[in-house]
């Protein structure tokens, strides 16, 4: 019986994985009020970065498939200053891109 429901368990949150990938549009305009923020470590993001960033609160490895997706369009992003914006702007329960590999 316990392994049983382990099953399901385990099918349940590889559904939801999959759902919350299938809704990731990797849409990485949405990130362009946080373009200077992606440069620096130490600059504060804008109102508007942290809004954006903050949509993603539901999703974060989204925010991860994103800022690759940005970077692999050739837009000049330092990864290690745009994983760092949910920090910046005081977001908590993002957890780093790199952690998940």
């Amino acid at each position: 019986m316990a392994v049983k429901i382990a099953m399901l368990v385990l099918a349940s949150y590889m559904l939801v994985s999959m759902a919350a990938a299938a809704t990731c549009s990797n849409n990485y305009s949405a990130l362009l009020p946080c373009a200077a923020a992606t440069r620096s470590a130490t600059a504060t993001p804008s109102g508007a970065c942290c809004k954006v960033v903050e949509g993603f609160k539901s999703n974060p490895a989204c925010l991860c498939s994103t800022i690759a997706a940005a970077k692999a369009a050739g837009y000049s992003i330092n990864e290690h200053n745009a994983e760092s914006i949910p920090t910046r702007c005081k977001l908590h329960g993002y957890t780093s891109c790199s952690k998940k590999n």
